[in-house]
């Protein structure tokens, strides 16, 4: 069976067939009634990912049709788990009512259309996002020795760019963590290769050439020329002519509500490489889940926005001072005023009033979008009043509260509630708002009301009380009355006589067949006028759509802001004070996931960390488990803060602006590119050597660790001085190698410092305080016995380590040779007692000969006799 061959096809088959040639890389939805089926390969492979029966329907070329099928109203939770699963999907609709269609007497099958292609980065239902995560769709093009990088969340409608190179673009993919990727060209994407789209019919219907990119981004965005917005290189311009190519092909030709395009390359960031992300698991911890992040960590939003835009502050700290210090200012405000908690009351729970908004504009609207709409400008009306005046961030945001006069009345009016999940099932527009809409419910809710009301307006027109309204199988709606009425209303001309009867006669009256018509069609009647109502109220909202979109945002920045106020106000997160000089001072720091990991009542030991022109360089030694790495990393994740506009956890911090971060704490294996440990840590180590400078700030752990002991040294020295005399950036330089404290007194701006340990009564205490001076020893042993190592182990261990320590330079003489020398001592004079017992004069040769080879078998590993 050859299921590309549509040869003998029924007709729908057919359509199918059609629709599949021109998407052969996603899943035809084929809708089929109140079914989405799936045929051939398509079925096979989704009854598998979604662990659903597969059947057969019909024959194809002599041979069963496999199929399987999901109910339509129960789409969205199947699409969920096939995109999970990497699957495109395009949804195939039936684009005309089959009860219509039969009643014109139409031949052949229902018309059908493709109507979207259902991808990772275009997603916009609810149930297919997460709430407190972007969902972006990126596109790469190389153009001009240069990638441009372009970046948009319909579902939000943030349209962003940036131009990189090929060194550049981890981390810009690091910090966008991207669900589907463009590729224009040949990209090393490392760990996102698998969400490349592959190269096809969608992928290239992007403008040809720069100027024409340029010329279509202004007239969509309603501008003369695209410098309206900033300066865009080519390559920028020509990967968001693919980003906007792809939208437009993915939703068959519908566009979603983006904001203009945004230079991300103008908004002075902190530039942090993909392996530094990575290190300090600002969004994620190492599995890719939030909790054990810096994110989870510091989070205090209510809100599904606020949440996903603190994440955008953690994944993208600046290093512009203005619009650091509005933040700060924002943010203290809000404490000094004592409206965090009234304003962190209102906003819990807000609705998502931007991706509601995203679904409206791509003509996806359900009754709860509208209510959502509803609900946020409700919110929105109960907030203004508490945003007080604090500088131009609260300004603007109290500004934006305010987006439409008018609209949230409309709405609360005009919705029932609670709303409906889908407009079909009927019931989203509230009694009382449209007087046509109430008419036609009464006639499909109420009929017998109805009738009876029109017998008795009929029986007083006629003077018949006797009159009566009734339902008849042939006839439908009739009047009937008794004989004696029947010559008095046989005379009305509007009465029509239908059938007589023994008793009396039934009559028709043009009044009563509209009325009975009205009847049999009121429930279609309701929902198209529903509809209309619907589609009234969305147009309303589009209306509108920029200033929702600017009140959505301003909800998002102040549970933002609310959240960083509350985390201040517990008095253990200062505000730093920020500057554009080299400072780097923090008084009593403190790891936030640490702590906030650690059981109650359990204490974490704060530390000061003081960088600066004169002493640039802390050379960090001390033993494992003794707090090093989180020292370092604790101090890189107060700069994440700090340069996010945040709390940081310290009595008091002082930060000259950086504009660099690395961290090299953690190297591991990369076995898909064949790199070894000490490979990665020295690719890493070189790109520090290659990018930092005098604003930059470095933490780096045990540098030459992967390799033999006087190869480490020296190029953990050779690095060390490099960050001091070449990249003269402020650093924190972990080690082992306790010999480089030494280098002290030639290095002038390095400083030594040690983790304090306390031995007591035979045990080591870790204090974990970061104290001046060097350590001299390493206590390995006592975290080997910690770790559950054999007693016997750790006490040849310690003997070993007493020897190594005496400085004996004989390695004859250490206890492990002489241990050696002892076993082969032993074995010889086991041979020479044997030998000595031996008669040769009683031995055939053959057993002198066996005796031989046996003496030497007993010498085995002990040497030559």
């Amino acid at each position: 069976m050859n299921p590309t061959d549509a040869t003998g096809a029924s007709p729908a088959m057919a359509q199918w067939f059609a629709m599949k040639a021109e998407h052969e890389d996603a899943l035809l939805f084929f809708r089929m009634g109140d079914f989405y089926e799936l045929f051939f390969a398509d079925a096979q492979a989704a009854s598998a990912a979604l662990d659903i029966a597969l059947t057969a329907r019909g024959k194809h070329q002599e041979q069963p049709v496999p199929m399987c099928g999901v109910p339509v109203s129960q789409a969205e939770m199947y699409l969920a788990r096939l995109i999970r699963r990497g699957f495109r999907v395009a949804i195939v609709e039936q684009m005309e009512d089959p009860a219509a269609a039969k009643a014109r007497g139409a031949k052949g099958p229902l018309a059908r259309a493709v109507v979207r292609l259902v991808t990772p980065g275009t997603l916009t239902e609810e149930s297919l996002l997460e709430a407190g995560r972007a969902n972006f769709l990126v596109a790469i093009v190389p153009e001009g020795g240069r990638l441009g990088v372009a970046w948009a969340d319909i579902s939000t409608g943030l349209f962003e760019t940036q131009a990189t190179d090929a060194a550049g673009l981890p981390a810009v993919l690091g910090r966008l963590d991207p669900a589907e990727i463009l590729c224009a060209g040949a990209v090393e994407l490392g760990p996102y290769a698998a969400r490349q789209v592959v190269p096809g019919r969608l992928a290239m219907q992007a403008p040809a050439g720069a100027p024409a990119a340029r010329r279509e981004l202004a007239q969509r965005f309603s501008v003369a020329s695209l410098d309206a917005f900033g300066v865009f290189s080519d390559a920028e311009v020509l990967a968001a002519g693919h980003v906007l190519a792809y939208i437009a092909a993915t939703q068959m030709g519908a566009m979603p509500r983006l904001s203009h395009p945004v230079c991300a390359g103008e908004t002075g960031q902190l530039e942090m490489d993909a392996a530094t992300r990575a290190s300090l698991e600002i969004l994620g911890s190492r599995g890719g889940a939030e909790a054990g992040s810096l994110l989870a960590a510091v989070k205090r939003t209510v809100s599904a926005p606020g949440a996903r835009l603190l994440a955008a502050w953690l994944a993208a700290p600046l290093n512009r001072l203005d619009v650091l210090q509005d933040r700060q200012g924002a943010w203290l405000a809000l404490r000094d005023m004592g409206q965090s908690e009234a304003m962190r009351a209102v906003l819990r729970g807000a609705p998502d009033v931007s991706r509601a908004l995203g679904r409206i504009a791509l003509g996806r609207a359900a009754p709860r979008d509208l209510a959502a709409i509803a609900a946020g400008l409700n919110t929105a009306a109960r907030l203004r009043p508490m945003v007080p005046q604090g500088g131009r961030l609260l300004d603007e945001a109290a500004a934006a509260l305010d987006p439409a006069p008018g609209l949230a009345d409309v709405l609360g009016r005009a919705l029932a509630e609670p709303a409906p999940l889908r407009l079909e099932d009927g019931g989203a527009i509230a009694a009382g708002f449209d007087p046509e809409l109430d008419a036609q419910r009464a006639l499909r809710d109420n009929t017998r009301q109805v009738i009876a009301q029109f017998q008795s307006e009929l029986a007083a027109r006629y003077g018949v009380a006797s009159l009566k309204i009734r339902h008849h199988a042939q006839l439908g709606y009739v009047i009937e009355v008794p004989a004696v009425a029947v010559e008095k209303l046989r005379e009305n001309p509007e009465l029509i006589l239908r059938q007589g009867m023994a008793n009396g006669a039934r009559f028709t009256h043009p009044e009563l067949s509209a009325l009975d018509q009205r009847i049999s069609e009121a429930a279609a009647q309701a929902a198209g006028r529903e509809a209309i109502v619907f589609a009234w109220l969305v147009k309303q909202v589009l209306a509108q759509a920029e200033a929702l979109a600017g009140c959505a945002q301003a909800l998002a920045l102040l549970d933002v802001l609310q959240s960083a106020a509350v985390l201040s106000a517990t008095g253990r997160f200062c505000c730093p004070e920020l500057s554009g000089d080299e400072a780097f001072e923090i008084k009593s720091g403190r790891h936030p996931v640490v702590e906030a990991a650690l059981p109650p009542g359990v204490g974490f030991i704060a530390n000061h960390c003081q960088l600066g022109p004169a002493q640039r360089l802390m050379l960090l030694t001390g033993p494992n488990m003794a707090g090093k790495s989180t020292y370092l990393r604790q101090n890189a994740l107060a700069v994440i803060l700090a340069q996010a506009g945040l709390p940081v956890p310290a009595e008091a911090m002082r930060l000259g602006l950086v504009d660099r971060l690395f961290s090299r704490v953690g190297a591991a294996d990369d076995l898909a590119s064949g790199r070894s440990t000490f490979m990665v840590e020295m690719i890493e180590t070189a790109a520090i050597l290659h990018q930092a400078g005098p604003k930059s700030f470095v933490i780096v752990d045990e540098i030459g660790r992967g390799t033999g002991t006087r190869d480490g040294l020296a190029i953990a020295q050779a690095v060390l001085e490099a960050l001091h005399n070449s990249n003269r950036c402020r650093a924190i330089f972990a080690t082992h190698f306790h010999e480089l404290f030494q280098l002290a007194e030639a290095l002038p701006r390095l400083t030594p410092y040690t983790m304090r340990v306390k031995e007591f009564k035979g045990e080591v205490v870790f204090m974990h305080e970061v104290v001046r001076g060097a350590a001299q020893r390493s206590w390995g042993v006592h975290v080997a016995r910690l770790a559950g190592v054999p007693e016997s182990v750790a006490r040849r261990a310690e003997i070993l380590l007493k020897a190594a320590e005496r400085d004996v330079p004989a390695t004859s003489a250490l206890p492990l040779f002489a241990n050696v020398a002892q076993e082969q001592t032993d074995a010889r004079q086991d041979v020479l007692e044997e030998l000595e017992a031996l008669d040769p004069d009683r031995m055939s040769p053959r057993e002198a000969l066996d005796a031989l080879y046996a003496l030497r078998r007993r010498m085995g590993g002990a040497g030559d006799v």
